[in-house]
């Protein structure tokens, strides 16, 4: 359920942390969150993330600026808009001599639900996360990903609007992170979700969203298709077919064109890198007619780096590179 007054979910103003006075751990972090949506949360280790989604949930008191979850203002007090939120911290820790059945009866207990009502909930859950045959044996025997999946059925016991997760694929092999993505799915259909991850694949397949985070700054906020526009673009790889001594003459061709920035030739691999400022569709034509007068068969093209982490990267890498400018950019001045 969103603000009925904004329709956002959540919204941080200015959202800042300073530990100890020393060490800003997030600085001014603006943005909303709307219903449905799913957010990645990126950045590298010691960006601000757990901080931002520990600001958001009333863990920690903000050093400025405010965090807002369904219309009011979060604080450490604010037990009844945490009811609302179901979270998952990383690598999550339950007690050792509990069963699944006795742990989330314990929880839903905590969250004061009726008896009636709490234990078809539980059953519900403990088959939804595929622990049925679990259901009455320790936790402490259980795999990662065993531990990982109770982890989210705890995070549903109380129905919540808007779930957090932070790093819920942390740890996992193959196919209990496979589990994890299918359930993210399915749950991302009637919730709005954040998850934080550095795993920028599984963001690429769940999300709708992106925030990037890097050294407490947030540097990016929007859709993930936005996040993928900011990329470099004109980067090709094209798969070449013909003798060798015409591809490699044809590639010698390519690499004079005052367009092309590089043209490196693996095996009959080509990678070509274009200026960012031509039109891509005229440039191509040329190439393939290049290709075309020295006899060479153009076998597949594609456009390299358009994923969440080549977009992430690029980035992050155009943002450290800002930062030095505009530092010694007075220095250089003078």
């Amino acid at each position: 359920m969103a603000d009925k007054k904004s329709g956002m979910v959540v919204e941080t103003a200015h959202l800042t942390k300073i530990y100890q006075n020393r060490q800003i751990a997030l600085n001014d972090a603006t943005l909303n969150i709307e219903p449905g949506a799913i957010l990645g949360l990126l950045g590298p280790n010691g960006a601000g993330k757990t901080t931002f989604l520990r600001l958001i949930l009333g863990l920690h008191r903000p050093t400025a600026g405010y965090a807002k979850v369904f219309g009011q203002t979060m604080h450490p007090n604010a037990a009844d808009l945490r009811r609302r939120i179901g979270y998952i911290p990383t690598n999550p820790q339950f007690p050792k001599g509990m069963t699944p059945i006795t742990y989330l009866d314990y929880i839903a207990r905590l969250f004061g639900i009726p008896r009636d009502s709490r234990k078809p909930r539980l059953a519900s859950l403990i088959r939804a996360v595929d622990l049925l045959p679990h259901s009455g044996e320790p936790i402490a025997y259980f795999t990662p990903g065993m531990t990982a999946r109770l982890a989210v059925a705890a995070s549903l016991i109380n129905e919540p609007d808007l779930l957090i997760w932070d790093e819920p694929t942390h740890g996992l092999d193959i196919e209990a992170r496979r589990s994890m993505l299918e359930l993210i799915k399915t749950l991302a259909a009637e919730k709005t979700m954040i998850l934080s991850s550095h795993n920028l694949t599984d963001v690429d397949e769940v999300c709708n969203h992106a925030s990037v985070l890097n050294k407490g700054q947030m540097i990016f906020h929007g859709t993930l298709q936005d996040l993928k526009g900011r990329i470099r673009k004109n980067h090709y790889e094209l798969d070449l077919e013909g003798d060798q001594k015409a591809i490699t003459k044809t590639v010698a061709q390519l690499k004079a064109m005052k367009e092309v920035v590089s043209a490196t030739l693996r095996h009959r691999r080509l990678e070509l890198k274009l200026t960012d400022e031509v039109s891509n569709t005229a440039v191509l034509a040329q190439v393939f007619q290049t290709l075309c007068d020295g006899k060479v068969a153009l076998v597949s093209v594609r456009s390299v780096g358009m994923q969440t982490e080549q977009a992430y990267l690029d980035l992050v890498e155009r943002e450290e590179s800002r930062g030095f400018t505009r530092l010694y950019a007075p220095a250089e001045a003078a």
